[in-house]
Order: C-alpha cells, then sequence, then structure tokens
C-alpha cells in the first residue's frame, strides 16, 4: 500500500543577498512573495523515497550531495532515495556556496541545509495510505513557446529584440503547453497535488524575490479546491520561454506571472476529478552518472574571451552585446580554468508503479521530455529539469548542429542527447 506525505518550510533569503540568473549583479531589494521548500514524501512498505521542490535557480552537485549526506544521517535514506529539484525562478539564488564562498551569507546557508532535512522529516512524518492518479491536458491559451528563431540570414537567436522580428523565418519548435499532473489521494489528510509544465520561471523580472509562476499556481490550486497541497516541478525548459516574439506578445513582470499561474491552475482544476488511476504498488529510485567530454571548442580565444569579460564588466565595449557572445565567452573562460575534461550528468529515474518521473542536471531542451515519454512505453511519464544538480543548458544533437546561445554556451557536446536517451532506457527498463 502506498503512503504519500507532504510538507512546506519557508526559505525566503535576507535582502541583499545576490540573485542569479542573469549577465549582470542584481541583488534582492524586496520581497514579491516567498521561497518555499515543498517536499513530497512516498513509502510502498519497504522504500521510502523524498522528493523536494525548491525555488532556487538551481543546487550545485556539491551543495546537493552535503545536503543528502545531512538527510541520510538523520533519516536514514540512501543519496538515490532523495530527489533534489530547483525550480529555476529568475528572482532568486543558485546553490552554490560550497564551490564559491562569500557569494551567499554563511549563516543562511546553514538554516537552509538544515530546513532541507527539516522538510524531508516533516513530509515523511506526514505520509498516510494514498492512492494515486495522473493527468494531462493542454492549457486554453498558449503561454509557453520554444524562445529559438532562425532568421533569413542563416543565424540563431534567442528570445530575439524586436528589431530581429521582421527578419525571422520560423520559430524552431513548439512547446507543448501540456500540464501534468499527479494527485495523491487521501482519506485522512489533505491530497497532494504534483504539477509539471514546461516554461522558464523568468517572467517576474527586477530585484525582488519571488517564486515567480509557480508560486502562483501552487497559491491558486490550493484555494481553489480547497484541502488540497500543491507541489510544482519544472518540466524540461531549457529551450521554453513565455515570450511569443512572432506574434508581438512579449508581456512580462509580476502581472503577467500571476495570469499564467492562473492558466496553469485553472488546467489542473478541469481535469483534478477525471484522473486516471495508477497502479502504485512498487517505489524505484535509481541515479546513474553519464560523464560527456567538455565542449572545448573555441578555446584559443581564451585571452579574446578574458578581454570581452573585462571589457563588458567595466562597461567599455561600446556596444551591447548579444547572450550569444556573452554565453560563449563565458563557456570559454569555464572551460579553460575549470580544467575539467568530462564533466559528470547524474540521470534520475523514480518509479512510482506505472508512473516514470525522470530528472536532468541542468536545462533540457523539451524534446527530451518527449524521449522520456516514449521510453515510458505506455506508463505516465513526467521530467524534471535541475534535478540532482545543475550543470547548465542541455541541448539536443539537432540545437548543436544549428548554434545559438543555448548551444554556444553549454558546456558539452554533441553526444549528449545520445548519452542521456541510452542511460534513461536502461533506468527505465529496470523498473
Amino acid at each position: 500500500m502506498l503512503k504519500a506525505g507532504f510538507a512546506r518550510l519557508d526559505i525566503t533569503p535576507p535582502l541583499g543577498i545576490h540573485l542569479d540568473g542573469y549577465f549582470h549583479a542584481r541583488f534582492a531589494s524586496g520581497v514579491l512573495d516567498p521561497l518555499e521548500l515543498n517536499a513530497i514524501a512516498l513509502n510502498d512498505g519497504e522504500k521510502t523515497v523524498v522528493m523536494i521542490a525548491a525555488d532556487l535557480l538551481g543546487i550545485d552537485i556539491a551543495d546537493g550531495k552535503h545536503i543528502k549526506k545531512k538527510i541520510e544521517e538523520r533519516l536514514g535514506l540512501s543519496e538515490e532515495c532523495v530527489l533534489l529539484h530547483a525550480i529555476h525562478q529568475h528572482t532568486s539564488f543558485w546553490l552554490d556556496n560550497i564551490v564559491i564562498p562569500n557569494r551567499l551569507p554563511r549563516e543562511y546557508i546553514e538554516v537552509l541545509y538544515t530546513k532541507f532535512v527539516d522538510v524531508a522529516q516533516l513530509a515523511i512524518e506526514d505520509m498516510v495510505e494514498a492512492t494515486l492518479s495522473s493527468g494531462e491536458r493542454e492549457t486554453d491559451t498558449r503561454i509557453a513557446f520554444v524562445r529559438r528563431y532562425k532568421l533569413d540570414d542563416g543565424r540563431i537567436v534567442t528570445n530575439p529584440f524586436a528589431k530581429d522580428v521582421p527578419h525571422i523565418d520560423c520559430r524552431l519548435g513548439e512547446a507543448d503547453n501540456i500540464v501534468r499532473i499527479l494527485r495523491f489521494k487521501r482519506e485522512e489528510k489533505k491530497d497532494i497535488a504534483l504539477v509539471n509544465f514546461s516554461a522558464h520561471p523568468d517572467v517576474v523580472k527586477g530585484e525582488k524575490v519571488s517564486a515567480d509562476w509557480p508560486g502562483f499556481v501552487r497559491r491558486f490550486v490550493e484555494v481553489d479546491l480547497g484541502d488540497v497541497n500543491c507541489a510544482f516541478f519544472t518540466n524540461a525548459q531549457g529551450d521554453v520561454a513565455h515570450r511569443d516574439v512572432i506574434n508581438g506578445n512579449s508581456k512580462q513582470g509580476y502581472e503577467h506571472s500571476r495570469y499564467m499561474g492562473r492558466v496553469i491552475a485553472d488546467t489542473v482544476i478541469k481535469m483534478w476529478d477525471s484522473t486516471t488511476e495508477r497502479k502504485a504498488d512498487k517505489l524505484f529510485a535509481k541515479i546513474s552518472v553519464v560523464y560527456n567530454k567538455s565542449n572545448t571548442e573555441g578555446e584559443e580565444k581564451y585571452e579574446e574571451a578574458k578581454a570581452f569579460e573585462k571589457a563588458r564588466a567595466e562597461n567599455t565595449l561600446g556596444y551591447n552585446p548579444s547572450i550569444e557572445e556573452m554565453g560563449y565567452a563565458r563557456r570559454i573562460i569555464d572551460i579553460r580554468e575549470s580544467m575539467t575534461i568530462y564533466r559528470a550528468l547524474p540521470v534520475t529515474v523514480i518509479g512510482i508503479g506505472e508512473v516514470v518521473l525522470f530528472g536532468l542536471p541542468g536545462e533540457p531542451f523539451h524534446k527530451y521530455a518527449a524521449i522520456a515519454r516514449e521510453l515510458a512505453k505506455g506508463r505516465f511519464a513526467l521530467t524534471f529539469c535541475l534535478t540532482n544538480g545543475n550543470q547548465g543548458y542541455l541541448p539536443t544533437a539537432e540545437a548543436f548542429s544549428q548554434g545559438g546561445y543555448e548551444a554556444k554556451s553549454s558546456h558539452f557536446t554533441p553526444a549528449l542527447e545520445e548519452q542521456i536517451t541510452n542511460e534513461a532506457k536502461k533506468l527505465i527498463d529496470m523498473i
């Protein structure tokens, strides 16, 4: 018999904390809404699995291992039975204090580590018998769009400027705009909703802390359905954003974030009472590490890249550089200075009976979610980005051949897609 539990803790940081996600420094000057940890604990009578969704831009692999070690010490859960997911709001920060000290206040980070352990414990203590069902439905209004475009001169651009719009040849794919949910129905306590959608949570902008539209999703679902606790996990979103450049829809800000949350929550509510019951008698949890050779293309331009970064930081370039230029330079510098020949990619698979959860430690393109659904062979599959690590963009082989910001800034090579697919197949076949 499946048991499920839920817990939530506030992790809103102090003002002045560094907000990551852009190519310029920002520091938190206020709070629009709180940041949270939302945890779901599951038990099948033998194995316990805890999944924690954090309102963070990312969680470094080293920090994740540190958190998992603390969870194991207190709760006895192995590393594979703990899934750490960063929702990727750009009005938050990247948890990378072990790698880069002084980026975040030490006192706050120690409290944050402890809260990860606390929320896992509270979710386990909340577990009661539950049944599992799933649902998926397209939003009535399209709110997510592939953000990569091909211009008529052959260039690939991400979120192009207004001046580029007349020269757009095509958009490089279409986002599915499908909301996917798991419903854990509990007789003794509130039901639990796990909501999954693909788009960058980068709508609010600015220098105030916010959970962006995933926070609105959680709040709207809980208010509208009543007896429900809601956790949100971001789907594969490396090439998906909220701007529809072709049709001139480039709205952003807090109100548009609220609108997106409303659209997704409405979709959840419409399918809540018609979900499909799923067999959930056995839990499976496995992490397997893939090693991909670092992308050293352009490494000979290291000095040029350093000079570019210095001029950009000092605002002496004389022009506004594109994100393609900035991402390319940053990758070249990092490759040379990190001296990393192979990069580790922990691939995570959790099985809940007839449901497969597939997590990748970076920002995978939306195609990876389609690959996971195909490999699941009829089982209901959800994909999570930024799971058990933050290794940057994970483009497809086709995207590497096309170029553009994500491909040029990625630390990986075109062999990545085949490696991930093969490893995912191996793990999913073990369930």
